[in-house]
């Protein structure tokens, strides 16, 4: 009994001593403190800046006419289709002439008599006036003789207009082209009444062509004639300038632009082409990258900065943006930038020990 005793003693005193060595050993470890993230950071630097507005252009032609009449008549002869290739001048529709005809000859018959009357009259006060002035005759019958003579001479200039008129009717009866092209659209057929002003026809010069895109009101004051407008064609980034700016923004709020194209190759009128104008550049700015700013609601944009080792929230004024970089008016160049991934503000936090992974 007494042995059993004994060895529950040494082993209680053996299980002591275990536990004290074992505590000045843990005693004597190295204590340590946070973990650090490990992030990798941008040095922001001085460097250019282009910042460039995108918009969706259509390829269209210089020039481009609705070509119309400016009479009714019916449509006698349609000379020319869709894709039908055409030169200034040519014949693309015949309306029917027979009534201008016959109110053009009718123009002329009145012509030739109102010619009659009007040299009669003429030679009447010419000769009124000569007795008038020998006494021969009264200032009463000078002055009839001299107002049928007016008379007749407005009876002559209406005629005369008439048959101006007619004959241009006679002319729009005729529809044709305004210049060397295509037609693009043919809106008529044979035995239609037409309209005037009511289009018969498109005709395309696409010997030379231009992009055509809108911008709303907020890039106006960005765009100006002669700049810098990017686009690709067989996958090779090409160049034009701004020609046109229409004069006035429509009730949608958007302002039409125009680009000419020297170069044509690999577009065709009515594709849709992505373009990039550039609005403003700067040669020396200090930049980051887009993906280091935290924009949080209600708060003003920031970047998280590593200062001695650890992070800080630095609040930034932007300026410029490019696709890659954003210039920071407020930042000095080679401050530490944390490369935020995705919603890295619920994931860093300020006076958070951080380790930087990259180099410089």
């Amino acid at each position: 009994m007494k042995s059993r005793r004994l060895v529950i003693f040494i082993l209680i005193i053996l299980g002591v001593f275990f536990i004290l060595k074992k505590r000045k050993e843990l005693s004597k470890a190295p204590v340590f403190g946070q973990r650090p993230v490990l992030v990798s950071v941008f040095y922001s630097q001085r460097k250019g800046i282009k910042s460039f507005k995108e918009y969706l252009a259509e390829v269209e032609p210089v020039n481009q006419a609705k070509v119309s009449t400016r009479i009714s008549a019916i449509v006698e002869k349609v000379l020319a289709d869709e894709s039908s290739v055409v030169k200034k001048g040519d014949l693309l529709a015949e309306l029917d002439k027979k009534d201008i005809s016959a109110k053009l000859n009718s123009a002329k018959e009145s012509l030739s008599s109102a010619k009659e009357n009007f040299n009669y009259w003429n030679k009447e006060y010419i000769r009124d006036e000569n007795l008038f002035k020998q006494g021969a005759v009264s200032e009463e019958e000078r002055d009839r003789a001299k107002n049928s003579f007016a008379q007749s001479k407005a009876r002559l200039k209406n005629a005369e207009e008439n048959i101006t008129f007619w004959q241009a009717n006679l002319n729009y009866a005729d529809v044709r082209s305004p210049y060397d092209g295509i037609v693009s659209k043919r809106f008529v057929d044979a035995g239609d009444l037409t309209a005037p002003g009511k289009p018969l026809f498109t005709v395309e010069d696409r010997s030379k062509l231009k992009l055509s895109f809108d911008v709303p009101q907020e890039d106006v004051p960005f765009l100006k004639q002669g700049c810098p407008v990017f686009y690709k064609a067989k996958d090779k980034l090409k160049q034009v300038k701004i020609t046109n700016l229409f004069p006035s923004i429509s009730q949608g709020k958007i302002l039409h632009i125009e680009a000419y194209l020297n170069d044509k190759s690999g577009l065709y009128v009515g594709a849709f082409v992505p373009v990039k104008a550039l609005i403003a550049e700067k040669k020396d700015a200090v930049v980051i990258p887009k993906s280091s700013i935290t924009k949080v609601p209600n708060l003003k944009p920031f970047v998280f900065i590593v200062k001695e080792g650890k992070l800080e929230k630095y609040p930034v004024v932007l300026g410029l943006s490019s696709d890659e970089f954003v210039e920071t008016k407020n930042l000095i160049p080679g401050a530490a930038v944390v490369k935020n991934p995705y919603l890295s503000w619920t994931k860093l936090a300020e006076g958070e020990p951080v380790k930087i992974i990259n180099k410089r």
